[in-house]
Parts: C-alpha cells; sequence; structure tokens
C-alpha cells in the first residue's frame, strides 16, 4: 500500500496501525518499520570502515522482511546510493510479493521525478504492490 498526503494527515499513523495489526495477527518477527532518512543513513554509514555491516547486507535485509514499513519516502536527500538502493528493495519486495506499505508526502507522479533514473521504475513497482491512498486534510500537528 502506498499512503500518501500532506504533512500531518496520518499517514504514519495509518502505516503503524497495519504495522500493528500484522504483529498481532502473525507475530513480531520480521515485522519492521523504518523511515526512509534512517534506512539511508544507515547505507551511508555502511561506508565507514568501522561500521560492521556492509550496504549489500543492509538492502537486503529490508528486502526480505516479511512485513515492512517505509515511513516519508522522498525525505531522505538524494543521492545515487539512494535511488539504487531504494529500487534494489522495492524491486525484490514487489517480486516476492512481500507486504509492503509506504508513506510520502509526495504523489506517485513526485516520487517518479525525485528518484531520477529509478523513478519510473520504482513508481512501477509501487503501483503494482497494491493500493494506492490519498489522505486529506489539516496538519493534525497544528491543531489546537
Amino acid at each position: 500500500m502506498f499512503i500518501h498526503g500532506s504533512a500531518g494527515v496520518g499517514k504514519t499513523h495509518l502505516a503503524v496501525a497495519y504495522l500493528v495489526r500484522e504483529i498481532q495477527s502473525k507475530g513480531e518477527a520480521s515485522r519492521v518499520f523504518i523511515r526512509s532518512v534512517d534506512l539511508m543513513n544507515r547505507l551511508r554509514d555502511s561506508f565507514r570502515s568501522s561500521y560492521n555491516q556492509a550496504a549489500s547486507e543492509i538492502i537486503g535485509d529490508y528486502s526480505r522482511y516479511r512485513f515492512l514499513v517505509i515511513d516519508d519516502l522522498g525525505a531522505e536527500r538524494h543521492t545515487d546510493l539512494v535511488q539504487e538502493a531504494m529500487y534494489d528493495i522495492l524491486d525484490f519486495r514487489s517480486g516476492h510479493r512481500l507486504p509492503t506499505v509506504i508513506t510520502s508526502n509526495f504523489s506517485l507522479d513526485r516520487v517518479a521525478e525525485h528518484y531520477g533514473d529509478f523513478g519510473e521504475r520504482i513508481v512501477s513497482r509501487i503501483a503494482g504492490m497494491g493500493e494506492t491512498m490519498r489522505l486529506l486534510g489539516k496538519d493534525r500537528r497544528w491543531q489546537k
């Protein structure tokens, strides 16, 4: 599922609800939530000599989790590494039909632009993995 909308409309809240339901019905093992920024920071850190996990292992781990929530897709800094890693993860998950919930402030068209050379392929995999949902409303964080 791809959930998009402006900031504060409840995308992450809804994604976590899907994750909680999955954990309650099937257990906690191999079910993960990660912000796209944190995932890409882990990948960048893997290139330091003191880091204990290779980028390919990190990509492999996130590709194979039984249920994965990627929060705030597109918020990460735009680099070739980010484009290729996100493509690798989503391509594997799509091909193996692994449940994935993705949230973003971007529409699929904007995701395609953001991810450059890999954009159309990434969006095609996201669209093929399930439903697309746009949440509307005001930023709940700003409501008084």
